[in-house]
Parts: C-alpha cells; sequence; structure tokens
C-alpha cells in the first residue's frame, strides 16, 4: 500500500538509494537524489524538480535500500 515517502522508517544501518518510482500529483517520477527531508525527480518530460517527502507516495516495500556497516 503506497504511503508518503517521509512515513518510511528506516533502520540505523540503512540507507535509501536514488532511482527509484514515486507519485506526486497523480504523475508517476523518478527519484534521482534522496536528501535530509526532500528529493529530487525527474518528471516524464524530463524536468528536474525538488519535493518534501511528504509529497512522494511511495510503495515501501519496492524501495532499493542497502545496508551500511556502522562503526
Amino acid at each position: 500500500m503506497a504511503k508518503p515517502l517521509s512515513e518510511v522508517k528506516l533502520a540505523e544501518d540503512e540507507t535509501l538509494l536514488d532511482g527509484f518510482q514515486a507519485i506526486i500529483g497523480g504523475e508517476t517520477v523518478t527519484i534521482t537524489a534522496v536528501l535530509e527531508r526532500t528529493c529530487v525527480y525527474v518528471t516524464a518530460t524530463g524536468d528536474r524538480r525538488l519535493a518534501g517527502k511528504a509529497e512522494l507516495m511511495v510503495e515501501p516495500e519496492g524501495l532499493p535500500i542497502r545496508r551500511r556497516k556502522l562503526g
């Protein structure tokens, strides 16, 4: 079930990778950079835009997550 990216909680050793799909305003977009509270995305027409994580709807189970070594 889709939910806002801002509600997706990651473990301390997990990082969200870019290159995934999200929906904003009914349009499917590709996320090209994940920042602390925002993301850069590319529209179907190739425009780059910035959006808050609360605006981006995602399927949490399909997100590209990488585990990193701590310490």
